[in-house]
């Protein structure tokens, strides 16, 4: 991965979330008080601006339709699956790509957890910069670890930072997988599968049809995806490294869980899934 380009992408998806903070309660998705705090500069001000808020977002939906409501409802879509991982009692959380993910931040159920970021050094040193401005310290039980996951056997890496195999573990990976190539996203899923019975993986991917297709080429050549999947076959694929598919939410899913239950129309894109998959009982 880029990491000049990996960095723009994790602030960018921070912009829309805090975007979507200032829609009124019982409207927007989600709570994320954090990520405009992590914010500074044009961003920010965008964000704070109702008219510069509101310019952004025609200018966004007319050169990309679709897209924040593609982010905004990912985000949602994997609040939720975390949300149920760990009022289950799982212990440990691991943010592969972390970015500007500020779910350890905000998340009540993640306190008392365990959490472990993994991101580039660069990225990852600029996230603790914004981190330690917007709330003057992480919280303690954050562990920052620097990597970068195209190297062969780079998750080993959280076995010298205390990570315990033997407990039940949340493992997220937003927005990640399509910039990897398909052996670290294949690493990836080898390692979610050594965790033990009861662990959950939250991944969003791109399905191959989009990687393939012309529809979308210009957005595949311009952000480097690698990586997808076959939507249809990818439980199959989970299976064999001991996962098994809760569900795999799309465009439609999003309008039916999210969208109408909120009379809110917002577009969203087709060209990103979140698939939810557990650690299978050996």
């Amino acid at each position: 991965m880029a990491s000049k380009q990996v960095e723009n992408t994790a602030f960018s998806v921070g912009q829309l979330r805090a975007i979507e903070g200032r829609f009124p309660p019982g409207v927007r998705l989600f709570e994320d008080p954090i990520a405009e705090r992590l914010l500074t500069g044009m961003p920010a001000l965008i964000v704070r601006t109702r008219p510069l808020r509101w310019g952004f977002l025609r200018i966004m939906e007319r050169a990309a339709a679709g897209f924040y409501g593609g982010v905004v409802c990912r985000t949602r879509a994997i609040d939720d699956a975390c949300r149920e991982a760990l009022l289950g009692d799982v212990p440990q959380v691991v943010i592969l790509g972390a970015g500007m993910d500020t779910r350890p931040y905000r998340m009540s159920e993640m306190r008392g957890a365990r959490i472990w970021e993994l991101d580039l050094p660069a990225v990852q040193q600029v996230k603790r910069s914004a981190v330690t401005r917007a709330l003057g310290q992480p919280p303690a039980a954050v562990r920052y670890v620097p990597v970068d996951l195209e190297v062969a056997g780079a998750l080993g890496v959280l076995d010298d930072h205390g990570f315990d195999r033997g407990a039940r573990t949340l493992l997220i990976c937003e927005a990640v997988s399509p910039y990897l190539s398909g052996a670290a996203v294949e690493e990836t899923l080898a390692f979610a599968g050594t965790l033990v019975a009861g662990s959950r993986l939250v991944f969003s991917y791109i399905p191959r049809s989009v990687l393939d297709g012309t529809r979308y080429a210009g957005w595949v050549r311009r952000l480097n995806w690698q990586t997808g999947f076959d939507t249809p076959l990818l439980g199959g694929h989970l299976a064999t490294h001991g996962l098994t598919l809760r569900a795999d939410l799309g465009a439609e899913e999003y309008q039916e869980l999210f969208l109408r239950p909120r009379n809110r129309a917002l577009d969203v894109f087709e060209i990103e899934r979140v698939a939810i998959a557990d650690r299978k009982v050996s």
